[in-house]
């Protein structure tokens, strides 16, 4: 029996749970061997419910087996109440167990681990913590990672129950937003598998549109608030979402007493702040705009600890980030002090850098990254086990904002989003003139997909082109410039959905126009005047929204380090890889829950991120339905499951959220 890290669960408890799933093992479908030594990867007690979770994971003539996971859990009086097992039936017997002893050395399944996931070859690789090869060890970071490489010999089963021997690699990857957990063949070095700890939001085109209805920002002053009490800060407090749905207010001493006794900027336990910053002992905040993935300025509260700053949304992200910093640091705190009553704790594997009870393991506080450069609309969360430091990372959301001018009949609200190719249009400006729809003499014109025929009518107008066809969206940029377009309108081929995201790495090569997105509808429309000779003129405008502002996002984010840490126990955050997994659905919660104010109704529509998405107050956000306990608002069921945009993790955990929503509401 291994020994834990540090005492979690009575030995009574413990034993009890052993001792049952050893005396089940007919009944899970597994032989005695299977069961006859399994390691107990983590088991806490939880202090309110009593509780006891034991999580296991299957052992080969002592060598763990990836995924071979088993959960007990026991009620106060130490009765086993539910009991999971994914243990290898007959392990011992599978007809091709490798050998016990690996031909590759750990440094070289690293560079196994580095080719198979295309990234430079490690150097000047040492040990830094020594363990025996099926305990782990870690290696220097090799100039491809941000923290210590995780090396550790176990087993993994094939989809025919075969154990192959590999190398388990943990690489927080230096060069990207990924976190990666690799297994290699201990012997040829071949990828087995792969998951990656880090979990993200992008937009999805098969989401459903907003109503094109106007957006509210509360009136936000542009310079700081008059009141400088120590221990601030001036922030979109509890309950308030977004700039869309109330203005900011400076908090005094919010840390709580029980579960951030010292303070947020505390990491000994001694009274007293290590840090002035936005840094201490759950979270750590900075920006990343250069996407270094390590830690950029913070902004300094003084001995008194005032982060009291302006913050004007017209103005340069760089210019507020003081601001968006403050606000991400306080509501990492804030979840998770919050979420510590509800379950969230030291023992059961939360976010500390110094654990106050010593139970569970520390340094491992959040790395919060504001106005991250590695991408934009989007957001995401990394989290490795209990120990080692998760990251969370906030961009930037380039949109537009637009209007039809003319003719009367079609004039108004025209929504729209920036792509991320050429230039934006923050940094173009204003742009107003007539649309001409774009030609390329194909069976479909306005696709844009060859040079364009019309280049007399499009010079020093606004192209209108169309989604699809045989090129890339860069190349009908491309060709709507060479033809003297100021600006390029990408209306979406597909009916009913979402305006596109056309994210990913922006092309600098040739590209010296903006470009937007705009919705089939709205396409179509402007389309149908055009042919019928009518002028249509628009005026645009760039607009940045910084997600560090959005804290029904920044809920959600942490909410996949929660679900992650909780799922398989504090020791294993890798449960949660598959399309139907509920960890979508309960961030999706958690960011409705938290922002939820007192005489709010469950019927009242809820979406996802309007504020990043420019949608309205009751807009879709980024999900497929709004939120809420009226069926004729949100019809989701099961039975969407698979169906339409139903296959992808983010709409499938749409499906759970609604239905914990409901159940929240029932409760209340």
């Amino acid at each position: 029996m291994p020994t834990l890290a540090s005492a979690q669960t009575s030995p009574a408890a413990l034993s009890t749970a052993l001792s049952q799933f050893t005396s089940q093992h007919a009944k899970l479908g597994l032989s005695a061997p299977d069961v006859a030594d399994p390691a107990v990867t983590s088991s806490y007690t939880e202090a309110d419910s009593k509780v006891t979770h034991v999580y296991l994971r299957q052992r080969h003539q002592g060598i763990e087996i990836y995924g071979a996971e088993a959960d007990l859990h026991l009620d106060a009086t130490n009765k086993v109440v539910s009991l999971h097992s994914a243990f290898v039936t007959n392990a011992a017997n599978a007809a091709s167990v490798a050998a016990t002893a690996p031909t590759l050395t750990p440094a070289q399944a690293i560079a196994a681990a580095t080719r198979a996931l295309g990234l430079a070859a490690p150097s000047r690789l040492e040990v830094v913590q020594a363990g025996a090869p099926a305990v782990g060890m870690k290696l220097s970071e090799g100039g491809i990672a941000r923290s210590p490489i995780g090396v550790k010999l176990m087993y993994q089963a094939t989809e025919t129950k075969q154990l192959v021997l590999v190398w388990d690699v943990t690489i927080d990857d230096a060069t990207s937003d990924h976190y990666w957990n690799v297994r290699v063949n201990a012997a040829t070095g071949a990828l087995v598998d792969k998951s990656d700890y880090t979990v993200s939001e992008p937009v999805s085109f098969s989401e459903l549109t907003q109503r094109a209805l106007g957006t509210k920002n509360w009136p936000e002053p542009a310079v700081a608030s008059s009141v400088a009490a120590p221990n601030s800060y001036n922030v979109y407090p509890l309950t308030v979402e977004s700039p869309l749905y109330g203005s900011r207010q400076v908090v005094v001493n919010p840390a709580d007493p029980t579960y951030s006794p010292f303070g947020w900027h505390d990491t000994n336990g001694v009274a007293g702040p290590e840090y002035t910053i936005t840094r201490g002992n759950n979270v750590h905040a900075y920006e990343d705009r250069n996407r270094a993935n390590a830690p950029g300025y913070s902004p300094d509260g003084g001995t008194d600890l005032i982060f009291d700053y302006p913050f004007d949304q017209s103005a340069a992200p760089q210019v507020y980030q003081n601001a968006a910093i403050t606000n991400l640091f306080y509501w990492n705190n804030l979840v998770h002090d919050v979420m510590a009553y509800k379950g969230f704790d030291e023992v059961s594997g939360n976010f500390q850098v110094k654990n106050y009870t010593g139970a569970g393991l520390g340094n491992d506080d959040v790395r919060a990254e504001a106005q991250d450069g590695g991408g934009t609309n989007n957001a995401n969360f990394s989290t490795p086990v209990d120990g080692s430091r998760p990251r969370m990372q906030m961009y930037l959301w380039p949109g537009g904002v637009g209007s039809i001018t003319a003719p009367a009949t079609i004039a108004g609200n025209l929504p729209m989003r920036g792509t991320a190719y050429g230039r934006t249009l923050t940094a173009a400006g204003p742009i107003s003139g007539r649309i001409v729809l774009a030609n390329d003499g194909s069976a479909n014109p306005p696709r844009a997909c060859n040079p364009l025929l019309n280049a007399a009518a499009i010079n020093g107008n606004i192209a209108l082109v169309y989604r699809g066809g045989t090129c890339s969206t860069p190349t009908k940029i491309r060709n709507a410039q060479n033809a003297g377009a100021r600006l390029v309108m990408i209306a979406d081929s597909i009916p009913n959905t979402a305006i596109a995201n056309y994210g990913g790495a922006a092309d600098t090569v040739g590209l010296r126009i903006p470009s937007v997105a705009i919705s089939k509808a709205d396409g179509d429309k402007i389309r149908a005047a055009l042919t019928s000779g009518v002028n249509v003129t628009v005026a645009v405008s760039g607009i940045i929204r910084d997600g560090d502002f959005d804290n029904g996002v920044i809920a959600h984010e942490y909410g996949h380090g929660i679900s992650n840490r909780l799922t398989g126990g504090p020791a294993n955050s890798n449960c949660l890889g598959n399309a139907e997994q509920m960890g979508e659905g309960w961030s999706d919660f958690f960011g409705l829950w938290m922002t939820t104010k007192p005489g709010d109704q469950g019927f009242t529509p809820r979406g996802i991120g309007n504020y990043v998405t420019g949608a309205p107050i009751d807009g879709y956000g980024i999900r497929p339905q709004r939120y809420s306990t009226d069926f004729a608002v949100n019809n989701q069921t099961y039975a969407l499951i698979g169906t339409g945009a139903y296959t992808a993790v983010h709409a499938i955990g749409s499906v759970w959220a609604a239905t914990l929503w409901d159940l929240n509401w029932k409760l209340v």
